[in-house]
C-alpha cells in the first residue's frame, strides 16, 4: 500500500512539473518568432512573483478581517461567536505580520546577492 502510494505521488508530481520543464525547450526561438523581448533577470522575475503572491494575501487578509468583522458585528452577544470572530482576526493580522517579515528578508536576501 505504502509502495502504491509513493508511487501515485511520483505521478502526480511528473504531471506537475513535467509541462513546466518541457516548457523550456524551444522558448527563445517563440520569443524571437513573436517579437516578445527576452530580457530580465533572475532577481526581476522573483520580484514579480513576489509583488503578484503579496497583492494575492492582501486580498485574502482584507477578505478575512471583512468576514471577521462581520461575525462580530453579527455575533447578537453570543460570547462564542465574538471569540470566533476575535481569533479569526487575530490570526490573520499574525499572518500578515509573518508574511511582512518574509517578505523584508527575502528583499534583503536578494538585495544582498545582487550587489555582490
Amino acid at each position: 500500500m505504502k509502495t502504491k502510494l509513493y508511487l501515485l505521488g511520483i505521478f502526480v508530481l511528473t504531471l506537475i512539473f513535467a509541462p513546466v520543464a518541457l516548457a523550456q525547450y524551444g522558448l527563445q526561438d517563440t520569443a524571437k518568432g513573436t517579437g516578445i523581448p527576452m530580457t530580465g533577470t533572475l532577481t526581476g522575475k522573483v520580484g514579480q512573483i513576489t509583488g503578484a503572491a503579496l497583492s494575492l494575501i492582501g486580498v485574502v487578509f482584507f477578505v478575512l478581517m471583512v468576514y471577521g468583522g462581520f461575525l462580530w458585528m453579527t455575533a447578537r452577544g453570543e460570547a462564542k461567536t465574538a471569540e470566533k470572530a476575535k481569533g479569526i482576526i487575530i490570526d490573520s493580522i499574525i499572518g500578515l505580520v509573518i508574511v511582512g517579515a518574509a517578505y523584508v528578508i527575502t528583499s534583503f536576501v536578494f538585495t544582498a546577492i545582487t550587489t555582490k
